[in-house]
């Protein structure tokens, strides 16, 4: 598909991406930095964010897969609301109310450093290698090169490298600052943006809501037709938010405990607010357009209903949307590669973590793009990704802000490694259909989702591993009396 402009929606295009360039560069414009807090500035932005750029930022970063929303709602229906919205609100709600004061107060960096600092280099280690899985912005990369294939009707691949080019180079400047200034306008680009869009789809329909007899029933179903395994599996994917580093760093970089508490609660109801736009639009697309890619099912409808320069404005705030979580994560991931990976090489220990963050910037634009250009399926990759990632790091986070000694430093360390590989293992076996090849018992385990099998192997092996310490210390307490 090609998306037919006017002159008018391209000179949206330039003035959006001409404003999203110069608020990019300002901080390195406006640059005053002195040299012992070059790292603070460039990576917490001096550790002195406000209560509205704290809610416009991550409002903006946790909203980036504008795509994938149209493609689950078509699919799906009115389940998209479950999975991509109630449960994302209880984790961020619980997020806010049980650690957030906790990672305010922390000293350390990143998540990876958090458990590094409390269960060894070891944990550490492995804990950046997965956070890395869920922070690398491939999802991102994707649907800013769809979009670009849907303007120019340039191939995929070209698309990556142009769309990976054009949105991060600014942020290998400004760092941080740069990353929180462009947020924040892509907040109001993509509020107002869909609310036209919400306008004109609601117009194309005499805002009646009798297109929702044009529905399939399953997708007018609270829960539509989806299997229980992957209800739930949602639900875990939405304890990302605990091991998520774009929450951890704005936790950290927040003005004050309250900042971050608050700025929380206030982004979770601006998600609802969104979601609601979002959903209505999908089943719109849905009930009118039954017959085409589902990954399209914003841009069809947007083609059809929308007219001349609303259209560009339009699809500037789809583009905002997407950009402003790719910035983030293009810059979460460098800087955790900069801190937890190169800052353990001898090599790279001398370099300033600024300048090891850049670096990081190009190796994280590398496997974005390649991860992007071989699994092309938004919903595929952060279904993968957070499947591998989160049931690893759930429980040694939490464990990390705990006084208890619960488990030991190899124990944590073996919890990471072993949760996360062996989730590959078993992601890998279900997608190219390994079950004939294993034993019956394996076998029937195939019939459970990646995130069901994470968290139940990682919640069994932290019992079990509990249990068998309290069992060691009361023998221990026993020979000793």
């Amino acid at each position: 598909m090609k998306l037919t402009l006017s002159s008018a929606d391209i000179l949206v295009f330039f003035i959006f991406y001409f404003c999203l360039t110069f608020l990019g560069f300002l901080p390195l414009i406006l640059k005053r930095i002195n040299t012992k807090s070059e790292d603070l500035e460039f990576i917490f932005a001096g550790r002195k964010l406000t209560l509205p750029f704290f809610v416009a930022s991550l409002v903006a970063t946790w909203y980036g897969n504008i795509l994938g929303i149209g493609e689950f709602v078509y699919r799906y229906g009115l389940v998209a609301w479950f999975c991509f919205g109630i449960v994302y609100y209880i984790s961020a709600f619980f997020y806010a109310l049980l650690i957030t004061k906790k990672v305010h107060l922390s000293n350390a960096s990143t998540i990876a450093e958090q458990i590094s600092r409390k269960f060894g280099t070891n944990a550490g280690i492995f804990s950046a290698i997965v956070q890395l899985i869920i922070s690398f912005p491939a999802v991102y990369v994707l649907m800013v090169a769809t979009f670009i294939n849907l303007l120019t009707g340039i191939n995929l691949f070209l698309s990556l490298l142009i769309g990976t080019f054009l949105s991060f180079i600014y942020i290998g400047f400004g760092g941080f600052k740069s990353n929180i200034l462009t947020n924040t306008f892509q907040f109001f680009i993509m509020y107002l943006g869909f609310g036209i869009f919400l306008y004109f789809s609601l117009n194309s329909i005499h805002f009646d809501l009798g297109f929702l007899a044009n529905l399939p029933p399953t997708h007018k179903k609270f829960f539509g037709n989806v299997s229980w395994q992957f209800i739930f599996s949602w639900f875990f994917i939405s304890l990302q938010t605990f091991v998520d580093p774009s929450f951890y760093q704005r936790c950290v970089s927040a003005k004050s405990t309250r900042t971050a508490r608050n700025g929380i609660l206030l982004s979770i109801a601006f998600w609802l607010l969104f979601d609601f736009m979002t959903i209505t639009i999908g089943l719109i697309s849905r009930a009118t357009l039954p017959n085409i890619e589902p990954l399209f099912a914003y841009p069809y409808l947007l083609e059809i209903i929308v007219p001349s320069a609303w259209k560009g404005f339009v699809l500037v705030s789809m583009l905002a949307t997407i950009i402003s979580t790719m910035d983030s994560y293009i810059f979460l991931s460098a800087f955790i590669i900069g801190n937890d990976i190169l800052g353990k090489i001898s090599k790279f220990k001398e370099h300033k973590l600024s300048t090891r963050t850049k670096f990081g910037l190009i190796i994280s634009a590398v496997f974005s793009t390649a991860l992007a250009f071989f699994i092309p399926s938004a919903i595929d990759l952060i279904y993968k990704t957070s499947s591998i990632a989160v049931p690893a790091l759930f429980y040694p986070l939490l464990l990390s802000f705990s006084k208890k000694e619960l488990l030991t430093n190899s124990q944590v360390t073996f919890l990471i490694a072993s949760s996360s590989i062996l989730t590959l293992l078993f992601l890998l076996c279900k997608e190219f259909a390994c079950g004939r090849l294993l034993p019956y018992l394996l076998n029937q385990l195939l019939y459970f989702e990646p995130m069901v099998f994470g968290f139940l192997w990682s919640t069994i092996l932290f019992v079990i591993m509990i249990i068998l310490n309290k069992k060691a210390k009361i023998f221990t307490t026993t020979i000793q009396a």
